[in-house]
């Protein structure tokens, strides 16, 4: 099962990760930062957690698996 890093010092809350995996983030209601809502990503949200850390324009976001 694969895990979600998020670095709070890196990212901009571009919401970039919640718009292509909205199961796995969210912007919190004062836009303040970004919410990991399942750091243990389930194997069906994989696919969904790799394109998040791939579209994040700051490379804020590390799916570690293994």
């Amino acid at each position: 099962m694969a895990t979600i890093e998020l670095d709070h010092t890196v990212c901009i809350v571009s919401g970039m990760c919640a718009s292509v995996a909205p199961s796995l983030f969210r912007v919190a209601d004062d836009s303040s930062e970004i919410i990991v809502l399942q750091p243990t990503v389930p194997d069906d949200l994989l696919d969904e957690a790799v394109n998040a850390e791939v579209c994040c324009p700051v490379e804020a976001i590390r799916v570690v698996t293994g």
